[in-house]
C-alpha cells in the first residue's frame, strides 16, 4: 500500500525482486543488533573466503556467513517470518538460509518485512565527521520533536534544546499564522499537549513557535495524520511484527518499526520509537544510526553527528 509498495519495486537497492529469498542478490537477512564487547562481528559473504567487520543494519544473501568472537553478540533478523537469530562464539558461525516467499496475509506481512528492510539498507548516512558546534548560553532553543513532520494521533508532547530552568514562550499557530494555543511561559524544554490535542484537525499544518528571551523566534510544524490512514499504518504495523516471526528481540522490533515509519514519512513517530528502545537498550549502535538519519533528515546536522559519533564509538568499544 502507499509508499510501501512502492519501496516494494526498490527493494533493488538491496536485492533483485524474486518469489523466491534464496535466489543470488535477494535479502535474506539483516544485521539488526550489534554488541561487539570485548569481540567482533564478522561477515564472511558467500563465495569468498574473506571475513570482513560486520555493521550495523548490513543486508545479508542467502549463503551468507556471520560469526562472533569473546563476548561479542549480533542479532540476524531472517525474512519470510523466520524469526531472529542471536549469533554468539559458541554459534559462530551462523549461514544465512535461504526461504520460499508465502501467499495471502503471511505473503503481505513478508512484503512489509522486505520493504523496511530494503528503506533501512538503502538509507543515505550523513557524515559522522561534520563540526559540532557548542552550545552555549544565549543560543536559541532548536525544536526536536515533531519537527517538520506528520505524526500520528495521540498526546501531544512538544521538546526542545534547552535548558531545565529556563522559561520559553510556545504558541501554536494555524493556517494564515492564525494562533490557536498560547502563548504561554513553559519551564524547561518540554510541553505536554495530551490534554489539549483536540484543538488540531487531521490535515492541518500548524506551526510550533518557541521563543526565549530576546532570542530569535525558533519554529517547527507538525500536521495530524487522517484517522482512516493512521488505522491503515496501524493495521500494516500489525502486520509487519507477524513477519518478523516469534521471539523477536524488542530492539530488532524497533528497528524494524522505525524503519516502516521512516518509509512512510512519520519521522515524528519513527524518533518516538527509537528514543524509547535507546531508553531500554542505550548501547545498541544501530539504535543511535538510525536516530542520526532522522536527525539529519530533518536539519539537526549536529545532533546527527553525535548520534553517529556515538554509534561509532560503541562498534570500537
Amino acid at each position: 500500500m502507499r509508499t510501501v509498495l512502492a519501496l516494494a519495486l526498490c527493494v533493488s537497492i538491496i536485492a533483485e525482486a524474486s518469489p523466491a529469498f534464496a535466489q543470488s542478490g535477494e535479502t535474506a537477512a539483516m544485521i539488526t543488533e550489534i554488541k561487539p564487547g570485548r569481540g567482533r562481528v564478522e561477515v564472511q559473504p558467500t563465495g569468498s573466503g574473506d571475513w570482513k567487520p560486520a555493521r550495523p543494519l548490513l543486508a545479508l544473501r542467502a549463503g551468507d556467513a556471520v560469526r562472533a568472537s569473546e563476548d561479542a553478540t549480533a542479532a540476524v533478523l531472517l525474512t519470510g517470518g523466520r524469526g531472529t537469530v542471536r549469533v554468539d562464539r559458541a554459534g559462530s558461525p551462523f549461514t544465512v538460509p535461504g526461504a520460499q516467499s508465502g501467499e495471502g496475509k503471511a505473503q503481505k506481512a513478508r512484503d512489509l518485512l522486505q520493504a523496511s528492510l530494503g528503506y533501512l539498507a538503502g538509507g543515505t548516512r550523513e557524515s559522522s565527521q561534520a563540526v559540532l558546534a557548542t552550545r552555549g548560553m544565549g543560543q536559541p532553543p532548536v525544536v526536536l520533536a515533531p519537527r517538520n513532520s506528520p505524526v500520528l494521533p495521540g498526546p501531544l508532547v512538544f521538546e526542545w534544546l534547552g535548558t531545565r530552568f529556563s522559561r520559553y514562550t510556545v504558541r501554536i499557530l494555524g493556517p494564515d499564522k492564525a494562533l490557536v494555543l498560547g502563548p504561554r511561559e513553559v519551564t524547561g524544554s518540554r510541553w505536554d499537549l495530551s490534554g489539549d490535542a483536540a484543538a488540531f484537525r487531521p490535515g492541518v499544518r500548524y506551526t510550533l513557535q518557541v521563543q526565549a528571551g530576546g532570542q530569535p523566534t525558533q519554529e517547527a510544524w507538525f500536521e495530524l495524520v487522517d484517522p482512516g490512514l493512521a488505522r491503515a499504518i496501524s493495521a500494516d504495523l500489525a502486520a509487519l511484527e507477524q513477519g518478523l516471526g516469534p521471539g523477536t528481540p524488542a530492539t530488532s522490533l524497533a528497528v524494524v518499526r522505525a524503519g516502516y515509519l521512516s518509509s512512510e514519512g512519520l519521522i515524528h513517530d519513527a524518533r518516538l520509537v527509537l528514543t524509547a528502545a535507546l531508553a531500554r537498550d542505550p548501547d545498541e549502535p544501530t539504535l543511535h544510526l538510525l536516530l542520526g538519519d532522522l536527525q539529519a533528515r530533518t536539519g539537526l546536522a549536529n545532533l546527527a553527528a553525535q548520534s553517529y559519533e556515538e554509534a561509532d564509538f560503541l562498534m570500537k568499544k
